[in-house]
């Protein structure tokens, strides 16, 4: 039984007073869950059990699997009141989702005796690992061996996390890469493996392994309903584009995941992400302004307030303006630090010192840190002559350049990777013109060579408008395209080469599009071809 209709039946039993087959359904529905959305609806059912039920032990468990399953922590405790027994493991789920591990770790130890272990066996794992204890490795180990099915996947996926959160991204890859394969039926599970795989692709330097992790995670998050990693992948999109030196559309997606984010954390990374942007760009008053805003967000800026890590990118931006009384000044801010912070604050500290003319001192400096290659490699584009003493050197980026091929379906690329782009629509044909044409045309003239909707000049007008916007969406920023009075232009920003079909494939041009203006070019190469 699906779940959607084992959730109506539930209702029925329920109205009915039929208590041990609601209690019986309930629970065993709530075991064989097979998606983060299933599991929030039973969830939802569970709150319409009478709550003089609640405190019978089979009433009491049966919930407890449905509020662990919806992730329901208010379900739970209300639950987890009345102390009933044997419910030790989801005690140690709730202690563990709240913050504290060195409580969850005896309920999950206790919990591993009780009728739910590979609950048990999941969060004892988590509490080693949040409360700084040895022997979570093994923990995860026995975990995966008490789990089955999306249970066994969700743990793969914590594992997965738990070994970035150490910082080992090369032995968190394959997890999150097998936990992405089993979740394949949650669309929730599916677009957190792979949006994480996807970050851990990029920071360990693999753009076009991250690019198409993170497709996939696109592709579910789309259709997750709660769109909560639509946020990740696009601060994973951002990182992607960066590297490859597509810096506006890089800032574009940044911009999109402050616009998505809902908790104020979120919007912090996603500004950072995008001041970053702009530093690499070149743009670096505006990195600053986008860097204090990102404070203004995260509550740093107060008179007094607490240490912060912000203030790591502050000095940052500052030391790059020549202002080393700022950038220290922001140091003193910056508090204590870990991973990627703690390097940039000692890069910075090296900068001064190359300023001041202290090389030795700041080669000494950097050759006792150990950065990722790639982080690194951008931070050598940020720094070049203070990462150079060390002969870390930023490779040359190719010149951003979109193909637009028009031999066949008319299909698009940047950096080698296709761009969604549909050969049927309206957009498909003005990118095709626009580049033929040199990359910038009126709008008479595009609304008079394209075949849009509409019989009326205003209804065309407005067509060109949607194929317009839907041409900057599938280019990956607004500016890609640009409207201004008469003219509709491409950026100016990267180089846009077109691929015509030979002679002899005249006929294939701009496949599947009957535009006038098509229709007139293949005539003319047509004819060309047959006068030789």
């Amino acid at each position: 039984m699906r779940t959607p209709e084992l959730a109506a039946h539930l209702q029925s039993l329920l109205a009915a007073g039929a208590w041990e087959a609601a209690r019986l359904h309930l629970q065993a529905g709530a075991q064989a869950v097979r998606s983060r959305s299933d599991g929030t609806l039973l969830g939802r059912v569970a709150w319409e059990v009478p709550t003089r039920l609640w405190t019978e032990p089979g009433w009491a468990r049966a919930l407890a699997w449905a509020a662990y399953r919806a992730a329901d922590l208010p379900l739970l405790r209300a639950v987890l009141a009345s102390q009933p027994e044997g419910l030790e493991a989801f005690r140690a789920f709730l202690a563990c989702t709240e913050g504290r591990p060195a409580e969850a770790l005896p309920w999950a130890q206790a919990g591993m005796q009780g009728p739910d272990p590979a609950v048990a066996a999941r969060y004892r794992a988590q509490a080693l690992l949040r409360s700084g204890a040895p022997g979570w490795h093994e923990a995860y180990a026995a975990a995966l061996q008490a789990a089955r099915g999306r249970d066994r996947a969700l743990v793969q996926l914590d594992y997965a996390v738990a070994l970035t959160s150490v910082s080992d991204d090369v032995a968190a890859r394959p997890e999150f890469a097998a936990a992405a394969a089993e979740l394949g039926g949650d669309l929730w599970g599916a677009a957190f493996a792979w949006s994480s795989l996807g970050i851990v692709c990029l920071r360990l330097g693999d753009l076009a392994g991250a690019e198409r992790a993170l497709a996939r995670a696109q592709v579910a998050a789309r259709k997750e309903t709660t769109g909560q990693h639509l946020v990740a992948v696009q601060l994973g999109l951002g990182g992607v584009y960066r590297g490859h030196g597509e810096y506006p559309r890089a800032r574009h997606a940044f911009q999109e995941a402050a616009r998505l984010a809902v908790r104020a954390e979120d919007r912090v990374v996603a500004l950072t992400g995008e001041a970053r942007t702009l530093a690499l760009w070149g743009r670096v008053d505006e990195a600053l302004a986008v860097m204090y805003d990102a404070a203004g967000q995260a509550g740093a800026l107060e008179p007094g307030g607490p240490p912060h890590r912000l203030f790591v990118e502050v000095a940052a931006l500052r030391a790059l303006l020549g202002d080393p009384v700022g950038a220290r000044e922001a140091l003193a801010r910056a508090g204590a630090l870990r991973q990627d912070d703690h390097l940039l604050a000692e890069v910075v500290r090296a900068e001064l010192l190359r300023r001041e003319g202290q090389e030795a001192r700041a080669r000494a400096a950097l050759e006792a840190l150990a950065p990722r290659p790639l982080w690194a490699q951008e931070h050598a584009r940020l720094f070049p002559a203070l990462l150079g003493l060390i002969g870390v050197q930023a490779p040359q980026l190719p010149a951003w350049e979109a193909v637009v091929s028009t031999d066949g379906p008319v299909s698009v690329t940047m950096h080698g990777q296709p761009l969604p782009l549909r050969p049927s629509r309206p957009e498909a044909a003005l990118l095709a013109l626009l580049v033929s044409q040199g990359g910038h045309l009126g709008r008479e003239r595009l609304q008079d060579a394209l075949d849009l909707p509409g019989q009326s000049e205003n209804a065309r007008r407005k067509e060109l408008s949607r194929a317009v916007a839907s041409l900057r969406a599938v280019l990956g920023w607004p500016q890609a395209v640009q409207a201004t009075g008469n003219t509709v232009s491409l950026s100016p920003d990267l180089r846009w080469t077109h691929r015509p079909p030979p002679p002899e494939r005249a006929d294939l041009f701009c496949e599947g599009r009957f535009d006038p203006w098509v229709h007139d070019w293949r005539l003319e190469r047509t004819a060309l071809t047959g006068s030789l």
